[in-house]
């Protein structure tokens, strides 16, 4: 029997379901329980569907609205784009504005080559490597995610070296190693004259916000430069959002190139690679093409010039709210867990929470396996029902939008969610 409280969310889904697949424009979406929702409207930290019912949202579009729904300054700065029209193709000066803001905030970064996702961007960043370095093979991590090509989605399961789904090219992957994220010897063991880069996030959050083992980024960072192997990071989640200048900052350790998105563009679609003017002089030179029909446009360069302003002059709030925020609520599922006897865990590194169910701790990514992914299917359902949207899989973003009051609302809706999965 359908939940009468999500009639018209089902409704669109039986409708959409006969010209989408799934009835979703992005296949992680189809699995929210207990119904997909359909949204109306979206203010600050909260959404509200096509049925009337509003939700402290920790979805966030999956990561990117780091100022939550509709804030003033990026509307405005995107309206006042707007009026000026709907412009691809051509230059605008706001590129070089936000370049500018990138290389002040993340002094790694001093150039920037602008696209539209954080796929493009994670492939365009192993073009210039390879590019720079005349090697091929390049040295991914379980359970890392840098998009969905061809030529890095796989080892995304604990339990699956190969491609991440049907379909791949399995050839397009022979040059990509796999090893453990955190194993120095096995990075060290390597012969660095194949290999062209290195590619990691810097804090696992795709996979369950796992923060790095002391020492492995410096680690890694001294094994690459020794052997003139490329350093990449992928801050398409960590970038502005774990600190203004992202985990380089953090962490303090700086790549060859970056990949930024996500929070970049406060909501609008854009990506970038970012280094040195060394890292990027096959583009410069042209020997590596860097092709979009939307890279630069107007409308996402406004929005992210306002997004990373506002980050800059309110870093001093913003951060250690959000990541006090995310501490709170992870620190309430392990104390439900205490209490309770329920199989539950949260992983929280810096403004992120990562909600598992059938097992009460994940401490590193090997730990993944004893997830059980229908249960935490349940649990993100139970809070769906109660209140409180978060991506189906247990990831959960703090915002600048987030208040007490939101918090206050999510913790009773967590401990009578894990109460009804216990």
């Amino acid at each position: 029997m359908s939940d009468p409280r999500f009639t018209r969310s089902a409704d669109y889904r039986a409708r959409a379901s006969k010209v989408l697949p799934r009835g979703v424009s992005s296949s992680p979406r189809a699995t929210q329980r207990p119904m997909p929702l359909a949204i109306a409207h979206a203010e600050g930290a909260r959404v509200t569907d096509i049925d009337g019912r509003t939700y402290v949202d920790y979805a966030l579009g999956y990561g990117p609205l780091i100022l939550g729904h509709n804030p003033a300054p990026v509307l405005d700065a995107v309206r006042r784009e707007l009026s000026r029209g709907l412009r691809v193709g051509g230059i605008t000066t706001g590129e070089a504005d936000l370049a500018e803001r990138i290389a002040s905030m993340m002094p790694s970064c001093a150039m920037s080559a602008f696209v539209s996702t954080g796929t493009e961007g994670a492939q365009l960043a192993l073009r210039l490597a390879r590019a720079v370095t005349g090697k091929l093979t390049v040295v991914k991590f379980r359970c890392h995610y840098h998009g969905w090509s061809d030529a890095i989605h796989l080892a995304t399961d604990p339990a699956e070296d190969g491609p991440s789904t049907a379909g791949q090219d399995p050839d397009a992957l022979r040059h990509v190693i796999v090893l453990d994220w955190g194993s120095l010897e096995a990075l060290c063991a390597l012969d660095p004259r194949e290999v062209a880069a290195v590619i990691m996030e810097p804090a696992a959050i795709n996979a369950g916000c796992f923060e790095p083992r002391s020492r492995f980024l410096r680690g890694v960072r001294e094994w690459t430069k020794a052997n003139g192997v490329v350093l990449i990071f992928d801050e398409v989640i960590t970038g502005f959002r774990m600190a203004p200048g992202g985990a380089q900052a953090r962490y303090g350790v700086d790549a060859d190139l970056t990949v930024l998105g996500k929070a970049l563009g406060a909501g609008m679609p854009i990506s970038a690679v970012s280094g040195s003017e060394a890292m990027l002089t096959p583009i410069i030179e042209g020997t590596v093409s860097q092709r979009g029909t939307f890279n630069g446009h107007p409308l996402s360069v406004a929005a992210a010039n306002a997004c990373l302003d506002h980050l800059a002059g309110n870093a001093g709030d913003i951060y250690p709210r959000m990541e006090a925020y995310a501490r709170t609520i992870a620190l309430h599922v392990r104390d439900a867990a205490q209490r309770t006897g329920a199989e539950v865990a949260a992983n929280q590194a810096g403004p992120c929470v990562q909600l598992f169910a059938g097992t009460r701790a994940v401490p590193a990514l090997r730990d993944l396996a004893s997830v059980d992914k229908e249960r935490t299917l349940d649990l993100t359902g139970a809070l769906l029902a109660r209140g409180v949207a978060t991506l189906p899989r247990g990831m959960m973003y703090l915002s600048a939008a987030h208040t007490e009051s939101d918090i206050d609302a999510t913790l009773a809706a967590l401990t009578e969610a894990i109460e009804t999965i216990r």
